[in-house]
């Protein structure tokens, strides 16, 4: 399958987009393509003259220009209302005017990728769609409340069920699609929260996809011996750079929101990174033209309240003024001014590891999944039980667990295949008989579930009588 890529943005976001678009191209090894849908004719230009390769670029007027409904929309939206609006729409484009793309794996621009995408195509192998965990901290875990999942990454097949879920998407958001929460509605994302009730939709399972502000504190970041990125002991596929704020060359925040919190390896390993990418982008740009400051948003955004990161060349400046940061020096050309919101890192156990999972019972591994879950941890308590159910594979509870997950994020179809191998081991399990009826019920197989019922009845009036 050829690898097609897409994104959109405007002269704003034009730094970040082109690191995003340099990163794609050192990592992805495979033929692709990468749709650009720029939202302004200067987006457009800038791009033209800069001829990335593999790079294709559209003008967003002409997709608005084709699809009435979707101007309709921009009347009683604000732009960033009407660009989320718009985003199932421009895939539905592509793939109606480019019909040999095969999967189309959309990305907000700034993303940015430190290694192959290849976990990203691996995992919607099989399926039709491919989305992700917000998977938030429990200190975020408030942040629920606008989606499970995280629209900056999704994937989609152009075969049927993708089509049926992107249509379903976009006639969703035409009718709704605001800054706010309604009614379990959020934008275009709490939507998301239905796709698993389709078939074909599969959740990303690699934690190195989709690390992002409001969930790397729960995770180690270390380099391996290739200097590669590694989050606990996976490769860091894509990082979701989510409030970064460019003040100017020499000045960035790492986050916009003085709540979220780092550690010195997330900075150093992740955003430094990062932001070597953004100045090497505005240098190209300059080149074009000198003035041009779009995406620069003066010191009027910040704060002393506010942790930054500075170029070596202003240090001077910072020490004279007395700032109540500490000063972190850091390797390159970059230093790391700290309030706050730096933390220390906590060491993360091997959790994965096969002499781990040797070395210790099921049990164990079962109640360090629970607590997972309390934490609002769900990918790792999914991972951990998921490795249950292999190398115990009769270990019941950890099948009516995943069942329970899966239920509660909307995923029917996995939810019942979980709690299905769960009454098979144990039939007479009160929890396991409760859930499997109300998953009948639900899926509206009232027969099926009144016999579940009353096979356990019969089963436990004949424990009684012995």
């Amino acid at each position: 399958m050829k690898h097609s890529y897409c994104t959109c943005f405007d002269k704003n976001y034009l730094i970040k987009g082109m690191a995003l678009i340099e990163s794609l191209l050192m990592n992805e090894s495979s033929d692709f393509t990468f749709y650009v849908i720029c939202l302004d004719d200067l987006t457009y230009t800038f791009l033209e003259k800069l001829n990335f390769k593999n790079v294709t670029l559209i003008e967003f007027s002409k997709i608005e220009y084709q699809d009435n409904r979707l101007q309709k929309a921009k009347n009683d939206r604000s732009p960033s209302e009407y660009i989320w609006t718009a985003k199932s729409s421009i895939i539905l484009f592509l793939f109606k005017t480019f019909p040999q793309i095969e999967a189309l794996c959309y990305l907000d621009a700034d993303m940015f990728f430190f290694q192959p995408p290849d976990p990203i195509w691996k995992e919607l192998n099989q399926n039709s769609v491919l989305i992700h965990e917000h998977r938030f901290v429990e200190e975020q875990s408030k942040l629920i409340q606008f989606g499970l999942f995280n629209a900056g990454l999704l994937c989609f097949c152009n075969d049927t069920n993708g089509n049926i879920i992107l249509n379903w998407w976009r006639n969703k958001v035409l009718e709704w699609c605001f800054e706010r929460v309604e009614n379990d509605k959020y934008a275009d994302q709490g939507y998301l929260n239905f796709f698993p009730n389709f078939p074909g939709v599969k959740v990303i399972q690699h934690i190195g996809v989709g690390v992002a502000p409001w969930n790397h504190i729960q995770y180690k970041f270390s380099k391996n011996e290739n200097d590669q990125v590694i989050v606990n002991e996976s490769p860091l596929i894509v990082y979701h750079f989510h409030s970064v704020v460019i003040d100017g060359p020499e000045l960035i925040l790492p986050s916009s929101n003085v709540a979220v919190p780092f550690t010195l390896n997330i900075i150093s390993l992740c955003y430094i990174r990062y932001l070597d990418a953004l100045s090497k982008s505005l240098l190209k740009i300059r080149t074009i033209q000198p003035d041009f400051s779009f995406g620069l948003y003066g010191k009027n955004n910040i704060s002393w309240k506010h942790s930054f990161i500075a170029h070596k060349s202003v240090q001077n400046t910072f020490k004279e003024a007395k700032i109540p940061h500490k000063l972190i020096v850091l390797s390159g050309n970059w230093d790391f001014y700290a309030l706050h919101q730096l933390r220390e890192e906590k060491p993360v156990p091997p959790l994965k590891t096969d002499k781990y999972f040797s070395d210790i019972s099921p049990d164990y591994i079962f109640d360090e999944a629970e607590k997972e879950l309390f934490k609002g941890n769900t990918s790792t308590a999914i991972l951990l039980l998921t490795k249950i159910t292999e190398k115990w594979p009769q270990y019941y509870l950890a099948f009516n667990d995943l069942g329970v997950i899966y239920w509660k994020s909307g995923n029917k179809q996995n939810a019942f295949n979980y709690i299905k191998k769960a009454y098979e081991l144990n039939p007479i399990d009160a929890n396991i008989v409760k859930n499997m009826s109300n998953i009948l019920i639900d899926l509206n197989e009232n027969e099926l579930a009144q016999k579940v019922l009353s096979n356990y009845s019969q089963n436990f009036s004949k424990q009684s009588l012995k």
